[in-house]
């Protein structure tokens, strides 16, 4: 049960233009599961992704777009310092995740 809902989870997060972390997973979870089934959860789904069609980075970008001419009138600069932006949220959430991990582990 809790692999497919970390499946779906990570298909809804990314088709709303965001990368799936464990942090924004485990809190849409409808009930706790143990740290290392959510990383092997999220580990499958991104292996699935790899050997999918790539036709969604197009759909990504399209969800994006919008946004960016919406806010200012050079979208864009917006793009790249979004794009910057969710990177550096994604690194410091990869980051926040491990540390979770270390301390979760018996000692």
């Amino acid at each position: 049960m809790s692999s497919s809902e970390i499946h779906q989870i990570a298909s809804e997060l990314k088709a709303r233009g965001i990368s799936p972390t464990t942090a924004m997973i485990k809190a849409r979870l409808s009930q706790p599961i143990p740290m290392a089934e959510l990383l092997k959860g999220l580990s499958q789904w991104k292996q699935a992704q790899l050997k999918a069609p790539q036709a969604e980075p197009a759909q990504e970008t399209q969800v994006q777009a919008p946004c960016a001419q919406s806010d200012s009138a050079t979208p864009e600069a917006d793009g790249h310092s979004l794009q910057s932006l969710s990177d550096r949220l994604a690194r410091l959430e990869q980051k926040l995740d491990h540390l979770l991990a270390l301390m979760t582990q018996p000692r």
